[in-house]
């Protein structure tokens, strides 16, 4: 059988945690006042208990709906950057180009690739054949006219499709796509 918290044994909880590391400032933040804290520490574990399974709830809990969906959003664009994110990786993304898109830091590539299972290989990626060349020129001419930024995060969907599409490795996708656009501005 679970357990459900109740929100006086969340807040009681919380508040003796912080007042134990010596940190009232959070519960002074949620609204408890000197006096309580004070009372809160002094407590004996029935009293807590008492307290914490009350049906009698000593806070108001109120939702607010815009920020609610706001951080909805949120997490879910941060999710979606995730999975575009290890996509790329397994694509063989490297971490000047995940700097370039995210602003990621060389730690934060080697934890996510770590993550992934991913062995890089230390040194530069080969760089492409002529025949190879071709191949992702001729994936990029089919859909160029899909994309307004290369830097965009569009942008960079589009280069993991070639790069699958084409079987190559993401990096050296980019490469070939930047010089190619940066030749035809």
């Amino acid at each position: 059988m679970i357990k459900t918290i109740t929100v006086n044994e969340a807040l009681i909880g919380n508040a003796l945690l912080n007042i134990k590391e010596g940190n009232i400032h959070p519960c002074l933040k949620m609204g408890f006042s000197e006096e309580q804290l004070k009372a809160i520490n002094n407590l004996s574990l029935d009293e807590i208990m008492d307290i914490s399974n009350s049906v009698v709830s000593f806070a108001k809990v109120e939702i607010n709906h815009e920020t609610f969906w706001k951080l909805l959003a949120i997490a879910q664009a941060n999710t979606q950057q995730r999975q575009i994110i290890d996509r790329a990786l397994l694509l063989g993304a490297s971490i000047e180009m995940l700097h370039q898109y995210f602003g990621l830091s060389t730690s934060e590539v080697s934890a996510r690739r770590q993550l992934l299972g991913i062995e890089e290989k230390m040194g530069r990626k080969a760089a492409a054949s002529d025949e190879e060349s071709t191949h992702i020129w001729e994936i990029w001419q089919k859909y160029k006219q899909k994309m307004e930024s290369l830097d965009s995060q569009e942008g960079l969907e589009l280069l993991c499709l070639i790069a699958e599409e084409g079987n190559m490795n993401l990096t050296v996708v980019w490469k070939l796509v930047s010089e190619w656009q940066s030749k035809h501005k």
